[in-house]
Formats: structure tokens, sequence, C-alpha cells
């Protein structure tokens, strides 16, 4: 009997460590930005998180933009991959090829004097073109490997911490390395530089430049808090039809005033009218004198406010 209870105890115990397995690798499997796919070709084709294969057409980014204004990459604005490791107009100097390690600075190993920032390495070698004609060529990561969406939980590595970079670098401190952060750092100090030594260069710097704008009404209502622009507009105007009640207000004593002089003559009657309906004798001139006092007793409490 003991024997059977025991051996039912291991069964369960050996199901429940199986399970616990199982799911944390499969909770560790998707990556963020794998479901849905956080870049696509201009074909629909999903970039995988890894691959050694050169991507070879441009790729449009940002699929699972979390921006409330701003959406995915624009379709001419989309990153030609190609271009970019092959087209000396598309590089920093215009005249030297970028290197794969400019962007893919994990693919090299640690430390790189020029950029001693730099920590996590996955290559014994510097990525080269060359190196992915093999064979059995090793797979190169995505940017969104590391470089996860804002909103994903942290861990001990993600998000990658803040550096600080070199002086003469002309770059602040990165802040928390999430995928919005690295693209735009890596992608407009590369394209701030490249305008400055050719001005003729369309080399995208803005969000309106490469990112599609979301319409006001795919936008929840909470997420229009933190565009400022957009709210603080229907303030004033909301705002500007209450101001003229206190004028129209101030704007009816001297209506009063005005008639008072001609009062022996029949203008004592639009007098009541505008104070109080009822005006059955034009002798009650002696009412529109205290009210008129009260009035400028009104007029004066504003201004010694």
């Amino acid at each position: 009997m003991r024997t059977k209870s025991l051996a039912t105890s291991l069964t369960v115990f050996a199901a429940v460590s199986a399970a616990i397995v199982c799911s944390a690798a499969f909770s560790s499997k998707p990556f963020d930005g794998q479901t849905p796919p956080h870049a696509v070709t201009v074909e629909g084709k999903a970039i995988p998180d890894s691959s050694a294969a050169q991507p070879d057409k441009p790729i449009i980014f940002s699929k699972d933009s979390q921006d409330p204004k701003w959406g995915e990459l624009k379709p001419e604005a989309a990153f030609d991959h190609s271009k970019h490791n092959t087209d000396v107009m598309h590089t920093l100097d215009g005249r030297t090829l970028t290197a794969c390690v400019y962007c893919h600075h994990t693919e090299q190993p640690m430390p790189v004097a020029s950029a001693p920032y730099l920590k996590k390495s996955e290559r014994a070698e510097v990525l080269t073109a060359k190196l992915l004609e093999a064979p059995n060529a090793q797979a190169v990561n995505s940017c969104r490997h590391c470089h996860f969406q804002p909103s994903t939980p942290k861990t001990a590595e993600f998000p990658p911490k803040s550096v600080k970079y070199p002086r003469g670098s002309d770059l602040p401190e990165s802040g928390e390395l999430t995928n919005d952060t690295a693209y735009h750092i890596k992608c407009i100090s590369c394209h701030e530089k490249a305008t400055t030594r050719d001005p003729n260069l369309k080399a995208p710097q803005g969000c309106g430049d490469c990112h599609v704008k979301k319409s006001a009404s795919a936008t929840p209502a909470s997420t229009l808090s933190p565009t400022p622009g957009s709210t603080a507009i229907p303030a004033p105007t909301t705002t500007s039809p209450s101001m003229p009640t206190p004028m129209s207000a101030s704007s009816s004593t001297p209506t009063p005033t005005a008639p008072m002089t001609p009062t022996p003559t029949s203008t004592a009657t639009p007098t009541p009218t505008t104070v109080s309906p009822p005006t059955p004798t034009p002798t009650s001139t002696a009412t529109p004198t205290p009210q008129t006092k009260r009035r400028n007793s009104s007029r004066r409490k504003p201004d010694s406010a």
C-alpha cells in the first residue's frame, strides 16, 4: 500500500514538474513583436526574430505601434536593408559602407573600444555579410530580440539599461532602451549626420516623415490626454461662450443709466422692461434710482477686486 501511494506521489510530482517546465518554455517562446509581427516586408512577409538570410525587400516597422498618435511606417519610408549596407549614399560619410554591427551591435565580441557602453555579445567574431554566406551560418537577431515595447513587463534583462555615450558623440544619455528609443537613436542620429554632409538627401527625421498618423476616430478617448494639442484648443472655445454672460450682465447696467436721464418722458417704460416685467406706475421714478445705486455698487465690487 505504501509502495503504491509513493508511486502515485512520484507520478504527480513528475507531472507537475513537467507542466511547470513546459509552461515556462511556452511563455518565453513567443517574443514580443512576433504575435503580431512588429515588422513585415512591403509584400507582407513577417520579419522573424532571427535569421541568417538578409531581407531583400524594404521593411515596414512599427506594425504593433502603441503610440496614441503614430502608427507603422509609411510605405515610402520603409527601411531598405539592402541599400543601407550596399549604397554609399545611405551611409554616415557618403564613402564608407555601413558595417552590420552599426545596428546589430551584439553580433561582435566584447569589449568594443569605440563603444565601451556595449556589454552583450552573441558572436565570437564580428558579423559581416560574408559570414552569412556559409551553409550553417549563425542566425542574426533582429532588433526586437532585445528591444521590446515599453508596455512589456520588466525583467532582469529588459529593458536594456540606460547608457552614456562617449564625449563627442552629441548624444544625450539614452534612457531605458525600449524599441522606440533604440530605433529613434539609431535612425535619427544617422539621418542627421547624413543630411549635414549633404542637405539634398531625403533622410526622414520627423514623426510624420516616417509614420502613418492614426485617425482620431480610431484613437480611444483615454489616449487623447497625452496629446495636449487636441485638448487645449477646444478648451478656449468652450469657455469663450461663457465669457459673454458676465459681459452681457455688465452691459445691461449702462442700459438703465442711459434712459434714466429722460425719465420724465415715456422712456421710463424701457427701464422697467429691462429690470422687472411689472411697471404699472410711471411715477415710480424713485424705484430706478436705488436700482441704479445697487448696480453702481455692484460695479464697484469688481473694481475693488
